[in-house]
């Protein structure tokens, strides 16, 4: 009798096991006693066992192994730059890494508090010519990390990899100015066009007050945007707003003429078209210009030549660009926009002076930004010759 009620003991114990620990309060026991965790939870790297460990946060991976040909970043633990604490669920990130899947780069002494930490999609190098480049790799395609790497942005007149140094002032050598080519040194023009793509829309952007404002990006980080200006905005408008910029100055400004300008009723279609073709032939800005000329004749329209001479904006610039979308309230500029007409930026001359630190006829020192000159050279920049000894 004995041995038949530990048989029903040991029966009724088998038929009312559990599973380990009870699955923590963190999942369901099924069949054969395994838990199945609630989201976010686990037993070591087992999504079961007795749910008792926290999952960390995952992300794309700064590396891992390739599963095939161009299939790789899969998804990681901490983004496979931390460790995970279990018990609260969070990512001990690795120096250099940060966020709550590690996801992102921290930026080197966080910018010496002279400049912002941006993602590489939040940052749009320009050339010369004040085109955006496109986040893509000759090699590897679409930049993988634009959202995960981040770099330095840094304030106006700073610079380094982390913002820990001063610019000094830049200028033209003085000495270069006894070079035959210097005997009458060109300075940089600037041609901005407007022309009607459609003339109906054109007449009425006209009539709602359609208007713009142009952009000044310098060699010193800085970037600053003209009060609103109208699409047939007299050559002293422009002079106007352009000097009143400040850390600049441009010093002539004249409308462009009818005959050279020759601003065109095009499609942007076709400007982009005609330009493609001739950069392809290796034309300048100026060719290129001619070569609308050509091809499309003149129907008028609004241009303007601008003349940058001052020993501020020495040497080659950056071309201006166009604010020509609308900007409503909360915006600045405010602009009306003028988007029924296209528009260009060339530059029609190139300079001959030169951007050099300094002059070339100092040393910069980087903690205060100032020019110390060498012996016979003078002003902020060491751009003028003192002693011609």
């Amino acid at each position: 009798m004995m041995r038949a009620s530990a048989l029903l003991l040991l029966l009724a114990t088998v038929a009312n096991a559990e599973c380990p620990n009870a699955c923590s309060g963190h999942g369901t026991c099924g069949r054969d006693d395994i838990c199945t965790c609630f989201q976010n939870w686990q037993s070591g790297d087992e999504a079961s066992g007795d749910c008792s460990d926290r999952t960390c946060p995952y992300d794309m991976a700064w590396a891992d192994v390739a599963t095939d040909v161009d299939e790789a970043h899969g998804y990681l633990e901490c983004s496979g730059r931390g460790t995970c604490d279990r018990k609260t669920g969070h990512c001990s990130c690795f120096d250099g890494y940060t966020g709550a899947a590690c996801k992102r780069t921290t930026c080197p002494n966080d910018c010496s508090g002279h400049g912002t930490c941006e993602f590489i999609s939040d940052v749009f190098p320009t050339t010369e010519r004040g085109e955006f480049v496109h986040l893509t790799h000759k090699l590897l395609g679409k930049v993988w990390d634009a959202d995960k790497s981040r770099t330095c942005v840094c304030d106006p007149k700073w610079t380094d990899v982390d913002c820990s140094r001063r610019m000094c002032p830049k200028g033209n050598d003085p000495l270069l100015d006894c070079a035959e080519k210097y005997n009458t040194p060109k300075v940089q023009k600037q041609r901005i066009c407007f022309f009607e793509k459609d003339v109906e829309a054109a007449a009425a952007d006209r009539l709602l007050g359609g208007d713009f404002a142009i952009k000044y990006n310098d060699y010193y980080g800085g970037s600053y945007t003209t009060r609103p200006l109208a699409f047939d905005a007299t050559a002293d408008d422009i002079a106007d707003a352009l000097l009143s910029l400040p850390d600049h100055a441009i010093d002539a400004v004249s409308v462009v003429s009818t005959e050279y300008a020759k601003c065109l009723t095009l499609t942007n279609e076709k400007i982009a078209a005609l330009t493609a073709k001739r950069k392809a032939a290796g034309d300048t800005d100026v060719q290129i210009a001619a070569a609308m000329t050509a091809a499309f004749g003149s129907t008028g329209g609004h241009g303007w030549t601008i003349t940058l001479s001052s020993h501020q904006v020495t040497g080659k610039q950056h071309h201006f660009e166009l604010l020509t979308q609308e900007c409503g309230d909360g915006c600045q500029p405010k602009l009306a926009g003028l988007t029924s007409l296209a528009h260009f930026v060339t530059i029609l001359e190139s300079a001959d002076t030169e951007m050099y630190e300094c002059s070339r006829r100092g040393a910069c020192d980087y903690d205060t930004g100032i020019c110390e000159c060498f012996k016979g050279f003078t002003d902020e920049d060491c751009s003028v010759q003192s002693n011609l000894a």
